[in-house]
């Protein structure tokens, strides 16, 4: 039989030396293993066989609470529990200001470190997750890598993460070291722009808020202006901690409540929610949104604030919730600077709102009788001694002919209080250092105390003030007491002044420091603490004289420059003045009260650069006022 295997040639024509030396190869490829070697290799093995179980028992035993510890350190996560600030409410118990769930991003630095990763990674995962620039981070408190060793322990982000948000970041956390989600409050502003110098806004917290109170190193927001700022300590509340089971992605489970956060007490203020609405809407109305204006209505019976509008305002529910820069830049920009506080921090000529201080010092010094008669011919004339050719003219704004003191202040002739300021002819005056005396006495030239930040005094000038100014030659003169005497040449006051003073005049003399507070309140909405009204003083002048300068008040209201007043459901008595500016238009102002008999409010308007108070801050007024007796409760 044929085999069809091939054979191959080599196996044919083997030769013979092949052959021979065959078995010799293959003897020495199959030499046996010496008793030497067999030894070592058993020692080599059983020596890492040894290692290995050493190790494992050292992991296990030595090393396994350590281990232990780690997983449940990943496992269990303490996280910090934000309470919500207390809310606010209007006088009449409307809400103002209120709180609503939300969640925030942290930053926690201890957690970052331990992790080893790089500041820029954890970054830029979040930026492309969120939808964010690097900008965006530094401007809300992300740590660069340089400043993470001095960066605060725990760094809010994000104030108000929105849904879709909260769902891209909860699955990448275990790719984000140091980054929490956690529970907050969002601020929810009820009216925000008519209510913003009022309530004002809390934002991130910052190295200077620390060194002022480093209680707040650990805090999430600290209020920033207005009552939010003022009341901060009261409204923030104490935060909690909570011990959190988490799965390997780092989401949470199930929780344990360490310690209970308490939220943050209730404040009731003075402020009558409608009557600031009707104010601001009125002043955005009347001047079409292009002018700055304020309005300020007291009780005069004892400083509460019914109404404090600053115009424009700017919204508080952007800045609480972590306004970009560009945004706040463009607030910035604003030409009528929302951000700036006129009520209580503009410093303003008051023009002839000043007329009733001056009469009523006049009348307390015995300067002159309210019925005398000076005649107004329009200006006066002081000469020069050394240029008689050079006299100095003081005028009026129209000539009057023959005024008493109530004719002067209803038609606001400024001769007649030129001559009983500064003195004129054979008719003595005040003089600056009493006008001075006075004006302090009525609350001008120093702040009043109103409980927000941001409060200016103003200034009523005198000798001493010129020579330091360095205006002119430092000399002061007769037409400087003038000047003052109606309320130009450097007097500076607030609308809040104007306001306090007015009510002192309507009330009978008694000055009282403004209040936007009026009860503080537990956490079951009881009276924790009842604010009460602060006398600053009383008895500056008589009565009798305040009696004469309110009836001359009313007489502005039945045939002076403030007519448009006279048809309301009660009576007023009021003052109006034009304030010279420097270019451009005058300021227009109004002060008044109501009823004149036993006043409930003192209200105080002033538009900047608007022309005569008479025709622009009175139509404002008598709004307001109309709408305040009409809606009372």
């Amino acid at each position: 039989m044929q085999s069809n295997t091939p054979i191959d040639p080599d196996e044919i024509l083997m030769d013979s030396i092949s052959l021979r030396g065959g078995d010799t190869v293959e003897a020495k490829i199959e030499r046996p293993l010496s008793s030497f070697s067999s030894f070592a290799f058993f020692v080599i093995a059983a020596a890492g066989f040894l290692y290995l179980f050493l190790r494992a028992e050292v992991l296990q035993v030595a090393s396994g609470e350590d281990l232990f510890l780690k997983s449940q350190e990943n496992r269990f996560l303490t996280r910090p529990l934000f309470p919500p600030r207390g809310t606010m409410y209007d006088r009449n118990r409307e809400p103002i200001v209120e709180n609503v769930p939300s969640f925030g991003l942290v930053f926690e630095k201890a957690k970052f470190i331990k992790a080893r990763a790089r500041i820029s990674d954890v970054r830029a995962r979040l930026g492309k997750i969120l939808k964010k620039d690097e900008a965006y981070f530094y401007e809300n408190g992300f740590p660069r890598e340089e400043d993470l060793a001095t960066a605060r322990e725990q760094i809010f982000i994000l104030r108000d993460l929105s849904v879709p948000q909260v769902v891209a970041l909860t699955p990448a956390l275990d790719l984000l070291p140091g980054i929490q989600i956690v529970e907050n409050y969002k601020r929810v502003y009820r009216d925000p722009f008519q209510n913003s110098h009022i309530v004002g806004y809390i934002g991130k917290i910052s190295p200077e808020d620390i060194k002022k109170n480093p209680m707040l190193e650990k805090e999430e927001s600290v209020g920033k202006s207005g009552i939010e700022g003022f009341y901060d300590q009261a409204l923030r509340g104490t935060g909690g901690k909570k011990i959190v089971e988490a799965n390997s992605r780092g989401i949470e489970t199930q929780f344990k409540l360490l310690e209970k956060p308490e939220e943050g007490l209730p404040l009731v203020l003075t402020i009558d929610e409608g009557l600031q609405k009707i104010a601001y809407d009125l002043i955005e109305s009347y001047t079409e949104g292009k002018k700055g204006a304020s309005a300020v209505i007291i009780d005069p019976q004892s400083g509460a604030v019914r109404a404090l509008v600053s115009y424009p305002g700017f919204d508080i529910n952007s800045f609480s919730s972590a306004l970009g820069a560009k945004e706040f830049q463009q607030v910035l920009r604003d030409p009528l600077t929302p951000l700036f506080n006129r009520a209580i921090a503009g410093e303003f000529p008051s023009g002839s709102t000043i007329k009733p201080l001056i009469a009523s010092a006049a009348l307390q010094e015995r300067i002159i009788d309210p019925n005398k008669k000076i005649y107004d011919e329009g200006f006066i004339t002081v000469s020069n001694p050394y240029h008689p050719e050079q006299a100095a003219i003081f005028k009026d704004w129209r000539k009057h002919g023959w005024v008493n003191m109530y004719d002067a202040i209803a038609v606001s002739a400024n001769v007649y209080f030129y001559t009983i300021g500064g003195g004129y002819k054979d008719q003595g005056g005040l003089g600056i250092e009493r006008i001075k005396k006075y004006a302090e006495l009525f609350g001008l030239g120093a702040r009043l105390g109103i409980d927000i930040p941001g409060e200016r005094p103003g200034m009523i000038p005198d000798p001493d003030t010129k020579k330091a100014s360095g205006a002119d030659d430092g000399i002061w003169r007769i037409g400087d007491t003038y000047n003052v005497s109606i309320g130009q040449g450097g007097v500076k006051v607030t609308p809040l002044q104007m306001t306090a003073l007015t009510a002192a005049i309507a009330n009978g003399g008694k000055l009282y420091k403004p209040y936007l507070v009026q009860s503080v309140l537990d956490r079951e909405g009881k009276v924790e603490k009842e604010m009460t009204p602060v006398l600053i003083r009383e008895k500056m002048v008589g009565k009798e004289a305040l009696r004469e300068v309110v009836h001359a008040m009313r007489q502005t209201v039945t045939s002076g420059t403030a007519r448009r007043l006279a048809d309301l459901p009660v009576s007023v008595g009021a003052k109006t003045g034009t304030a010279q500016a420097g270019a451009g238009l005058p300021h227009a102002w109004v002060t008044a009260f109501a009823p004149a008999e036993n006043p409930e409010i003192a209200i105080t308007v002033m538009v900047e650069h608007a022309g005569e108070g008479s025709t622009v801050a009175v139509p404002i007024t008598r709004e307001i006022l109309n709408w305040y007796f009409t809606h009372k409760k």
